[in-house]
């Protein structure tokens, strides 16, 4: 994997990171909101749980296996995403906002794997 998609992944890592302190932060201080932030921070838990494998990347993974991993992920994602619609629990809103945020950029990290891919296929074949 090129550094430039290691520093991808954990820039993705450490957003998710920073977004998780910054709605706990929240929670404390905006109490009308504090189950709003309480579902975020649920929602970017599961996330977490989720992308440990990520966290720990290996430098000599291909573009191609991260854009698989990423894919199940997505995928999974996606699949708490329509629960946390279908649901609209106590939390919902808040877990289905930190969902969609990290959907998101889980997209666009998934489309960096692409063009990296692409571009070491095209190199081994000349």
């Amino acid at each position: 994997m090129t550094s430039t998609l290691q520093r991808a992944v954990a820039s993705f890592y450490n957003l998710i990171y920073e977004a998780q302190a910054f709605a706990t932060t929240m929670s404390r201080i905006d109490m009308a909101e504090q189950e709003h932030y309480a579902g975020k921070i649920e929602g970017l838990n599961w996330v977490l749980d989720r992308c440990q494998e990520l966290e720990d990347t290996d430098a000599d993974q291909t573009p191609s296996s991260l854009q698989r991993t990423l894919g199940d992920v997505k995928s999974d994602l996606d699949h708490e995403l329509g629960v946390q619609r279908r649901e609209k629990g106590r939390r919902a809103d808040g877990r289905e906002d930190a969902l969609t945020f990290v959907s998101d950029y889980l997209a666009s990290l998934i489309t960096a794997t692409e063009i990296e891919s692409s571009k070491s296929s095209v190199g081994s074949d000349s």
